[in-house]
């Protein structure tokens, strides 16, 4: 959002350090003492303490196992379920993966891009043990994912170049792009198929299945996928079964979406 000529009148401080005392912790892969804290927000000790103090009593915030230590309390967890409810395709996208987890026995996503990251907004995990470690709301860098070369797939070339140029590259397995170009490769190639296939991509002993959704105007605003450890597939059926049931269930999100092609 753009600022205000007026800007220093209506923004407030106190706010914005208590949300981005959230973000923070979001952020962190471990809890955090307060003197993380208030050294990530470059504020003195005392300042950082109100900001925890008054998150703690409202719970956004808790403490963590060790001593002295928080991480993000339930009410945040509340209220970003809450806008991933708000979602409508949310709505449009539950019972269609639901169908699909029931047919192909394998766990069922629906994500989409949100900044640099695949944000999974629907998720039915399988019914028998081959569960995907994936879970609505969980993040995932897009770089490094077959969902994400999918969702991207919806960037022009000038918006993947300003895309892979903001990119903190870290390999998690042989088929990590780790560089622009080989970005490139995978989005195009996942463009030009509909769909990627992957085995081990993102970690070892995983795999799955990722085709996009589109629009009223064809425009990929979302991915349907199965995953799941190796274990949980059939490979001779990845292409004859699991790949087609996919494509039906992204087909009908897209129809009801407003999408009229193939």
């Amino acid at each position: 959002m753009p600022k205000a000529s007026n800007h220093d009148v209506y923004f407030v401080p106190g706010l914005h350090r208590g949300l981005r005392v959230l973000e923070v912790l979001g952020a962190a892969e471990t809890p955090m003492s307060l003197s993380d804290i208030a050294r990530a927000m470059e504020l003195s000790r005392s300042s950082a303490f109100r900001l925890v103090y008054t998150l703690r009593q409202m719970e956004f915030i808790r403490e963590a196992e060790q001593a002295n230590t928080y991480t993000l309390g339930a009410r945040v967890l509340n209220l970003g379920f809450a806008y991933l409810n708000q979602q409508p395709i949310t709505a449009i996208a539950r019972p269609i993966l639901a169908h699909l987890r029931d047919e192909t026995g394998v766990s069922t996503h629906l994500s989409v891009l949100e900044g640099d990251d695949v944000l999974y907004l629907v998720s039915h995990q399988a019914r028998s043990g081959y569960v995907s470690n994936m879970r609505t709301g969980t993040r995932t860098q897009a770089f490094a994912s077959a969902i994400g070369w999918c969702l991207l797939g919806a960037k022009n070339a000038a918006e993947l170049d300003a895309f892979a140029e903001a990119q903190v590259w870290h390999r998690f397995t042989e088929h990590t792009p780790m560089d622009a170009a080989s970005l490139m490769t995978c989005v195009t190639q996942a463009r030009d198929a509909g769909f990627v296939i992957s085995r081990g991509y993102r970690e070892p002993g995983g795999s799955s299945v990722a085709v996009p959704v589109r629009d009223n105007t064809g425009a990929i605003v979302a991915c349907v996928n199965l995953s799941g450890p190796d274990s949980g597939f059939d490979f001779d059926r990845m292409e004859s079964f699991y790949l087609p049931q996919a494509q039906s269930a992204a087909l009908q999100i897209s129809r009801a979406l407003g999408y009229q092609g193939m």
